[in-house]
């Protein structure tokens, strides 16, 4: 259950991060379409060392999308970020918390269209917020598909002050085994045994009329 809600969440997250502020109005009625369709994976690697006080943990995320507020073809996008976190529970100290992210070419990042493979391989750029430094982290991380294909659809409808909005999301995923290097050219994070993983494709968007 807590890896299902993991995989909704992932697919909502698309339509969240792009439809914010990109509705187009489509004239004087206060109203617009957002159309996102776009593929992505994610992982996530958890360890804890001998000790049992330093723990570790590393998120990953990529995607390709073509996003569109308008009839045509729309604009393509595509990036990957990674965060990565060490905490000391003994001394209750955090001791890493780094994250980036980078746009990416059309080789960087490739998903079997069945999203029964994926692959990325690019350098993301982190900042340390606790030492406030900046370094490469090099990423080259391959995706294995362990499930059949799950699907996940939801519909919903807002009404406030004369001003309607729709929302849809069309999904599929495939939960995922990744293998690989996530490494700052010291430690390699990917070493470490990744929690869980998943293949992911989504259609989804909005209309709206009458709003502000």
């Amino acid at each position: 259950m807590k890896t299902t809600i993991k995989i909704v969440g992932v697919l909502i997250l698309l339509l969240a991060t792009f439809g914010n502020g990109m509705t187009v109005s489509a004239g004087g009625g206060g109203g617009g379409t957002f159309k996102l369709k776009g593929q992505s994976a994610n992982a996530h690697f958890s360890n804890v060392d001998q000790s049992g006080c330093i723990y570790t943990d590393v998120y990953l995320y990529a995607s390709e999308e073509i996003v569109s507020t308008q009839p045509g073809p729309g604009t393509p996008s595509s990036g990957a970020s990674v965060s990565i976190y060490q905490f000391d529970a003994c001394a209750g100290t955090q001791l890493l918390g780094a994250d980036g992210f980078t746009p990416l070419a059309g080789p960087d990042f490739q998903v079997s269209k069945k999203l029964d493979s994926a692959a990325l391989n690019t350098t993301i750029t982190v900042f340390d917020y606790l030492t406030g430094s900046s370094y490469d982290v090099s990423i080259a991380l391959t995706w294995t598909a362990t499930s059949p294909l799950g699907r996940q659809t939801s519909q919903s409808h807002y009404q406030f002050a004369g001003c309607h909005q729709t929302y849809h999301n069309n999904g599929t995923f495939r939960f995922a085994q990744v293998s690989g290097s996530v490494s700052d050219g010291v430690t390699d994070f990917a070493a470490s045994p990744f929690s869980d993983a998943s293949i992911s494709s989504v259609k989804t968007g909005s209309v709206s009329t009458g709003c502000i």
